[in-house]
């Protein structure tokens, strides 16, 4: 079947995530389709909230297709792209979009989308041993083996995060020990032969799959490692946090409020001379604004998203924490772009609850 050919597949039929699934496979392995996803965290319907909150000269048209929902996004002189969302069917909350459209147009025209214009939908980045995790859940059902590590570690003579591509040919269980130079993973490019050929019972061959570090994830040559393996593994990761920032931000009226703590892999925050440009980086989010208390020698700010009008102190006192305190009002959605946000300004880090210490 010519890639032409496949159009329809990945949005026609019924039968909900199981009918997605196999419309999935049967778009990349016959049709020659690229599957691009990414996990999204809503408390309602995310195609419905799109809707709602997207402007009308870029809202999308909606059908629900056998228990999915399909957007087709159309601009002038541009070509209609179509997403379809379906509900993951393994963690609350959590819903996969699919596009088969060329992956630059799935990330300017439909993340960029969602990002910019709806306040109540949640996306996650991931940490190193979350990806990590992702990773070991396809070495778990099949012969994974890495093929491509993009990294980005500090450059002291730039004084930034620098991006690299490293060829690596090694089981998917070594990307652990993988060497990064004590920076974070950006993407990991693998293939994957599934046992006995049966997550999506097609024998095509391995397949090639991309996890990134802003949850997006791409496909080749069948889907199955990606359904039945990658994407529930991360589901659980979104799920996880969500909940963790979702419990932080129903403190916000309390008198004491449970801050959350992002723990960077390297010591960020050790010279306070340069807490004038990590001011800077925090104020930089869009749509907010910033007050600054503190700037040397430890950093305090005030933070208002204006997508949901949130706000937030923020406390660094030590190299390699900062602490994230809801103030008034404050969603699990705004806190995930906050926590994103830092991340992708500063480096690798893990989330965790305020301990005390």
């Amino acid at each position: 079947m010519a890639r032409q050919d496949n159009a329809g597949m990945l949005y026609d039929g019924s039968g909900g995530l199981r009918g997605l699934a196999r419309a999935a496979d049967e778009a990349a392995s016959k049709g020659g389709a690229r599957i691009n996803a990414i996990l999204l965290h809503s408390r309602k319907d995310p195609a419905r909230e799109v809707c709602e909150w997207v402007p009308d000269d870029r809202r999308p048209d909606v059908a629900l297709e056998g228990g999915k929902a399909v957007l087709t996004l159309c601009e002038n002189g541009k070509d209609p792209i179509r997403i379809a969302v379906v509900r993951s069917g393994r963690r609350r909350g959590v819903y996969y979009a699919l596009s088969d459209c060329p992956a630059a147009d799935f990330k300017a025209r439909f993340v960029s989308l969602v990002e910019m214009h709806v306040p109540t939908i949640s996306r996650m980045y991931l940490s190193n041993a979350e990806i990590c995790s992702v990773v070991d859940a396809a070495f778990e059902i099949g012969d994974a083996r890495i093929r491509f590590v993009t990294t980005r570690s500090w450059h002291p003579r730039r004084h930034k995060l620098c991006a690299r591509t490293k060829r690596i040919d090694e089981p998917a269980e070594k990307l652990a020990d993988a060497d990064i130079d004590g920076g974070e993973i950006r993407a990991v490019k693998f293939s994957c032969e599934p046992d006995g050929q049966a997550a999506s019972g097609a024998a095509r061959g391995p397949e090639a799959l991309t996890v990134s570090r802003d949850c997006r994830f791409s496909a080749r040559r069948g889907t199955g490692v990606l359904f039945d393996a990658v994407l529930p593994r991360a589901a659980d990761v979104v799920a996880d946090r969500s909940k963790m920032l979702l419990a932080s931000a129903r403190t916000a009226n309390r008198r004491t409020p449970e801050p959350l703590i992002v723990r960077f892999g390297r010591h960020v925050f050790d010279d306070p001379g340069k807490n004038r440009g990590h001011v800077d980086a925090i104020g930089a989010m869009p749509r907010t604004a910033m007050n600054e208390y503190h700037v040397n020698p430890y950093i305090h700010v005030a933070v208002v998203d204006y997508r949901d009008c949130s706000s937030y102190d923020i406390w660094v006192l030590v190299g390699n924490k900062l602490a994230i305190i809801p103030r008034f009002s404050a969603t699990g959605a705004s806190m995930a772009r906050l926590v994103n946000h830092v991340m992708e300004k500063f480096g690798d880090a893990t989330i965790e609850k305020y301990d005390g210490g």
